[in-house]
């Protein structure tokens, strides 16, 4: 087979096919950022006792002290339940973030990559001859 030829279909799939192929794995990159740290989700379910850790009221409303200790201990549980969410959720926009930004960089360096390896094979063939 002819070299030409075959550089010739190489250069034609890496700047055409690859670049579209790369664009959809990538959105399908950003989409499992976002469910791997299960943003929607957090979201849904902000308000609610981590863990589900939460005490049931009494049965008899006449324990005024007992209704009060319950509502603190369901009060504090949702409160950690808030802040774990707020972490982690920072925590997935902050990924989510740099998978977006990254991707302009990635597209470059793909660009970029038949010319450095050019640049890599003229420099070592000199290292070698000269």
């Amino acid at each position: 087979m002819n070299i030409t030829l075959v550089i010739s279909h190489y250069f034609f799939w890496h700047y055409s096919a690859a670049l579209v192929r790369f664009t959809a794995i990538y959105k399908d990159i950003i989409f499992f950022v976002a469910d791997f740290f299960s943003l929607p989700i957090l979201l849904k379910s902000f308000f609610a006792p981590w863990r589900r850790l939460a005490e049931p009221y009494p049965e008899d409303k006449l324990d005024f002290s007992e209704m009060m200790s319950v509502f603190i201990v369901n009060s504090l549980v949702r409160l950690v339940g808030v802040v774990m969410r707020s972490i982690m959720i920072l925590v997935g926009l902050i990924a989510l973030v740099l998978t977006v930004v990254l991707y302009p960089v990635l597209v470059l360096l793909w660009l970029a990559l038949p010319l450095v390896i050019v640049v890599l094979l003229a420099v070592g063939l000199k290292l070698l001859f000269f």
